[in-house]
């Protein structure tokens, strides 16, 4: 039986952090397309330049997920790790996905298997960075309220010049002013369904491991490996 694949697509609460890192795969002139500074909170600056793509990130976050349609809420932890180069390790539950900027794995420890293709085949949107230098360069946020250095940014989609966007209806971010540490992003999108990540022990420019980006297979699981002359049958 021929096995086909079509480019992985993750569910919702994956694709919005694997976002987070298109940053390194397509390089962006913050300068460029930022909002004009004398139009922005000050705070953007150093959020920019921290989560720019340029150095490694780390972090620890919680996840809450609220399904509109159906009245549920839905919670998960998980940890990432983004380094320039197309590098990048993102867990999430039992699920996690690696690339070493070449090789790209998806794992899923429920259905005991993992999924290789070449990091060039993948969908470039669900990569994780895109998300946050995306809307940190192309949206405009206000300052909606402040307790000492901590600030609360927020894009209405619906807004007069807010731009267009395919996903989302309002953005809040709360940040550290002071370290340009995002604290918590909550994310609205077109069926009201709410995303809202609340990030911990983030750091910045910390040394990876030699083997962080690369892949161990569990014995037992299941590998299918997409790679041009590797593909199952």
């Amino acid at each position: 039986m021929r096995i086909t694949i079509n480019k992985i697509r993750t569910s919702v609460s994956i694709s919005i952090l694997i976002l987070m890192m298109t940053a390194l795969v397509i390089p962006v002139s913050l300068s460029a397309q930022a909002p004009a500074a004398s139009k922005e909170p000050a705070a953007m600056a150093l959020l920019r330049k921290n989560y720019g793509g340029a150095s490694a990130v780390t972090a620890a976050f919680d996840l809450s997920i609220y399904w509109n349609i159906r009245e549920k809420e839905e919670k998960k932890s998980g940890e990432l790790l983004i380094a320039p180069g197309n590098k990048f390790r993102v867990t999430l539950g039992k699920e996690a996905f690696v690339s070493d900027g070449k090789t790209f794995w998806q794992y899923s420890e429920k259905n005991s298997q993992v999924i290789i293709r070449n990091f060039s085949d993948i969908d470039a949107s669900t990569v994780p960075s895109k998300f946050l230098l995306s809307f940190l360069s192309n949206h405009s946020f206000a300052e909606k309220q402040r307790n000492g250095s901590t600030v609360e940014l927020f894009w209405d989609g619906k807004g007069k010049g807010a731009g267009t966007d395919d996903d989302y209806t309002a953005i809040t971010t709360v940040a550290d002013e002071k370290t340009g540490v995002i604290k918590t992003l909550k994310l609205t999108d077109k069926n009201d369904n709410i995303h809202t990540y609340t990030f911990k022990k983030t750091a910045f420019d910390k040394p990876p491991k030699d083997d962080t980006f690369q892949f161990k297979t569990p014995k037992g699981v299941e590998v299918l490996d997409m790679r041009e002359g590797n593909a199952s049958k």
